[in-house]
C-alpha cells in the first residue's frame, strides 16, 4: 500500500540537483544509521533572500536544507531523552529525503509496547506507511535489511488488525482497557489447534490416558519401593550380622553357665523370632548346631558351637535377664551383645580359698541329713570336702588328669575313710559318701531325664548313658580305695556293709549319736546355702533366700513321703520334685523371676539321699568281698540313680503343667525352668 504525502514533507527542487551534481554533500547520519544516496532528488524550502541562502558557499550547503538537517537530528536527540523511539524520523529506507510518519516497523521491532496514542487522528497518522519502489540491487549495501523481512505476512496482518480493534466502533471515544493494552504487548504467536489435535486432546483425557497415567504411577511407586528396599538392605546388613552374632553368643553363654538343655532350642528360636532371623538349631551334649536360613536366596549358613558346661547360677541369672529384655524388645542387640561379652569375661564370684571352705561346709552339712552321720562324722568330712574342691580346681589345668579325676578322688577318699573308720568312732559309709557328694552325677542324670521327657532323644539318651557309666566310675574308685586299705593294713574296712552307721554310733556320747530330726533345722538350710554358693550364686541377693526356702520345702516333702513309702526312692523324689517345681514356677510366673535358678538346689537335694541308701556302697561292699555279682550291683546302683531321676522328671513335668496350663508360643520360649 502506498501512503499519501503529508504537509510537512520536503519537496524536490532543481536547484538542489545542480548543487548536488557539482559537490556531493556528506550525508547526515540519523539514528537508524544508513548513508543517503548520492544521486537522488533533494527537497528544500524556498526561503526569502533575507535569510542569506544565496551567499552560502556550495560546500556549506546541505541538500536537505536547514529544516531537513534539524529534522534529521531530531531522531538522534530524542533517542537519548525520550523513553521510546521517536515516531517522527526520516524514512532512510526509501529513495530521497522523504520524511514519513510510520510506526508499523517500529511497533514490530520495539522490545516494549507502543505508547497509547493521544487521539484517533494520531493513531491514523501512525498507521500510514509510504510504499515506494525497492532500492536497486547495487545500493543494498547502504541500507539495513528491513524488519518486515523477518515478519511473516500473517503476523503483520494480525498486528494491523489488532492495533485498530480497540479504538473502533463503540469504543472509539473511551479509554482502552487492560485487554487492549495486553494485546499490544509482543508475544509468541500460539498456533491454532487443528481438528487432529483436538481429537488427541479428547483421547488424552479418555480411558487410555488414565490407564497410562495409572501405569506410570504404579511404576514410579514400584521403583521407589525397590529403592527403599535397597537402602534398607544396605543399611541393615550390618544389623543382621549383629543379630546372628548375638544369637551365637547367647547360645554359648547358656551352654557355658549350665542352662537347662531341654529348653535351650526353644529359647534360641524365641530369640531369633523376635530378632526376625530364620534359624534351625540342634543341640547335642556340649555341641550346638545353628543354621541361619535365607528363604529369598535359598541358602543357609551353619555355625558349629562346642562349649563345655558348668553350673554358674549368678552369671546364668544375668544372662537370663539379658535374654528376657531382648525377647520383650526392651534393649538393643548391640547393647545386649556387649553385656554378654562382659559376662563371659567376668571372673568367678568366689576365689579359691572361699571355694574350698564352701566345699567343706557342703560335705559337713549333708553328712548328717542324707547319710545318717553323727556330729563327729560331719566334722571329719569337712577337710575331705575342701580337699575335693582343691583337687578339682587343679585338675582343670591338666587335661590328661581331668579324665581320671573322679576315679582317683573316689579311691583316695575311700582309703582315707577306711583309715578313719578303723578307729571305731567314724562311720565309713557316711564319710565316704559325703566326701564325694559334690561330684555325684545328679545334675547330669536330671538333665538327661528331662531331655528324654521333652522328646530330645539323642541328647537325653547320651546323658543318661553317661550318668550310668559315671556311677560305675565312682563305685569302682570307692571299691579300689577300700581294697587298697585292705591290702595295706591286712584288715577289712570296718562298717563297709553298715549303711545306717549303727555299729559306730552310740547314744552315750552326743557327738557320736545319731543326729535327731531337730538337726535338720540347721543342716538343711546350711546345705542349701553352701550348695547354692558352690554353684556361684551371690550371697546378698533375694534369690538366695528364695532358693533356701524352696529347698527346705522339697526336703521336708521328701522326708515325710519316704517314711510312708519305705525303700521307694523314686516316689519320694517325684513328690519332692513336684513340690519344688510348683513353688518355683509360680514364683517365676507372678514375680518375673528365674524359676530354674531358685529350684536347682532343691532338686539336687533329692539326689544324694537316693544314692546313699543301698546305692554305691552296696557295689563297694560286693566288690571288696570278691563277689561275682559285684558288677550287677553296680548296674543296680546306676538303675537306682536313673529311677530317682525319672521320679524327679515326672514331678517337674506335672508341676510345670499346673503352673502354665494354657499353651503359649511366646511363653514356651520365655519359660526358664526345669
Amino acid at each position: 500500500m502506498k501512503a499519501a504525502r503529508k504537509p510537512g514533507h520536503i519537496s524536490d527542487s532543481p536547484e538542489t540537483d545542480s548543487a548536488q551534481s557539482s559537490t556531493p554533500p556528506s550525508p547526515p547520519t540519523s539514528r537508524s544509521g544508513p548513508l543517503l544516496k548520492e544521486k537522488s532528488s533533494y527537497s528544500s524550502f524556498h526561503l526569502p533572500l533575507g535569510f542569506g541562502t544565496g551567499s552560502r558557499p556550495a560546500q556549506a550547503r546541505n541538500a536537505g536544507g536547514v529544516f531537513g538537517s534539524l529534522i534529521a537530528s531530531t531522531g538522534n536527540i530524542s533517542g537519548v531523552a525520550a523513553p521510546t523511539n521517536s515516531t517522527l524520523v526520516p524514512s532512510v529506507k526509501r529513495p530521497g529525503y522523504h520524511l514519513s510518519r510510520y510506526s508499523g516497523m517500529a511497533a514490530t521491532t520495539a522490545p516494549r509496547a507502543r505508547p497509547r496514542p493521544a487521539s484517533l487522528m494520531e493513531l491514523d497518522a501512525s498507521m500510514d506507511i509510504i510504499e515506494e519502489p525497492s532500492l536497486p540491487r547495487s545500493d543494498t549495501h547502504l541500507v539495513q535489511t528491513p524488519v518486515s523481512a523477518y515478519i511473516s505476512p500473517a503476523q503483520i496482518t494480525k498486528d494491523s488488525s489488532s492495533d485498530t480493534g480497540p479504538y473502533t466502533g463503540s469504543f472509539a471515544g473511551k479509554r482502552p482497557k487492560w485487554t487492549a493494552v495486553l494485546k499490544d504487548l509482543p508475544s509468541t504467536p500460539t498456533p491454532t489447534p487443528t481438528s487432529g489435535s483436538e481429537g488427541e486432546r479428547g483421547e488424552w483425557i479418555g480411558d487410555a490416558w488414565l490407564a497410562e497415567k495409572e501405569r506410570r504411577e504404579r511404576e514410579r511407586k514400584e521403583k521407589k519401593r525397590r529403592k527403599k528396599a535397597e537402602i534398607y538392605i544396605t543399611r541393615h546388613v550390618a544389623q543382621i550380622i549383629q543379630r546372628q552374632e548375638f544369637i551365637l553368643k547367647l547360645a554359648r553363654v547358656m551352654m557355658m553357665f549350665g542352662a537347662p538343655a531341654h529348653r535351650l532350642q526353644s529359647q534360641i528360636k524365641a530369640t531369633a523370632r523376635v530378632l526376625e532371623v530364620e534359624i534351625s538349631c540342634m543341640y547335642l551334649p556340649d555341641v550346638m548346631l545353628i543354621s541361619f536360613d535365607d528363604s529369598h536366596t535359598g541358602t543357609s549358613q551353619v555355625k558349629f558351637l562346642r562349649q563345655s558346661s558348668s553350673l554358674d547360677l549368678g552369671k546364668l541369672s544375668d544372662a537370663y535377664k539379658v535374654y528376657w529384655k531382648v525377647i520383650h524388645d526392651e534393649t538393643s542387640v548391640s547393647s545386649a551383645s556387649q553385656e554378654l561379652d562382659e559376662l563371659m569375661r567376668k571372673p568367678q564370684i568366689y576365689n579359691w580359698w572361699q571355694s574350698i571352705l564352701i566345699g567343706g561346709f557342703c560335705s559337713a552339712a549333708i553328712c548328717s541329713v542324707s547319710f545318717a552321720g553323727s556330729f563327729i562324722d560331719s566334722v571329719v568330712v569337712f577337710p575331705l570336702g575342701g580337699l575335693l574342691v582343691a583337687i578339682q580346681m587343679l585338675s582343670v589345668r591338666n587335661e590328661l588328669y581331668s579324665n581320671v579325676f573322679e576315679i582317683t578322688v573316689a579311691t583316695l577318699f575311700s582309703f582315707l575313710s577306711g583309715a578313719l573308720a578303723a578307729t571305731g568312732k567314724i562311720c565309713y559309709s557316711a564319710v565316704a559318701s559325703a566326701s564325694v557328694v559334690l561330684i555325684l552325677p545328679g545334675f547330669i542324670v536330671l538333665s538327661g531325664a528331662l531331655e528324654v521327657l521333652s522328646r530330645n532323644i539323642v541328647s537325653g539318651s547320651v546323658r543318661m548313658c553317661y550318668a550310668v557309666v559315671y556311677c560305675l566310675f565312682l563305685g569302682f574308685g570307692l571299691a579300689v580305695g577300700a581294697e587298697v586299705f585292705k591290702k595295706l593294713t591286712g584288715q577289712r574296712v570296718l562298717g563297709l556293709d553298715d549303711t545306717t552307721c549303727a555299729n559306730s554310733h552310740t547314744s552315750s556320747v552326743w557327738w557320736r549319736s545319731d543326729a535327731g530330726p531337730y538337726w535338720a533345722f540347721l543342716t538343711v538350710p546350711m546345705f542349701s546355702l553352701f550348695l547354692t554358693m558352690r554353684n556361684q550364686q551371690r550371697l546378698l541377693r533375694k534369690e538366695m533366700l528364695v532358693t533356701i526356702a524352696i529347698a527346705c520345702v522339697g526336703w521336708v516333702t521328701n522326708h515325710f513321703v519316704s517314711t510312708v513309702f519305705v525303700g521307694q526312692n523314686d516316689i519320694s523324689a517325684a513328690v519332692g520334685a513336684f513340690a519344688v517345681g510348683f513353688v518355683a514356677n509360680m514364683y517365676g510366673r507372678f514375680f518375673r523371676g528365674n524359676a530354674f535358678v531358685i529350684m536347682i538346689t532343691g532338686i539336687l537335694f533329692q539326689v544324694p539321699s537316693g544314692l546313699g541308701n543301698n546305692g554305691l556302697l552296696v557295689f563297694v561292699s560286693q566288690q571288696s568281698s570278691g563277689s561275682s555279682e559285684s558288677y550287677l550291683s553296680g548296674f543296680q546302683t546306676a538303675l537306682q540313680l536313673i529311677s530317682v531321676a525319672i521320679g524327679l522328671t515326672v514331678g517337674l513335668g506335672i508341676s510345670l503343667f499346673l503352673a502354665y496350663p494354657i499353651q503359649s508360643r511366646k511363653r514356651a520360649g520365655g519359660i526358664f525352668s526345669l
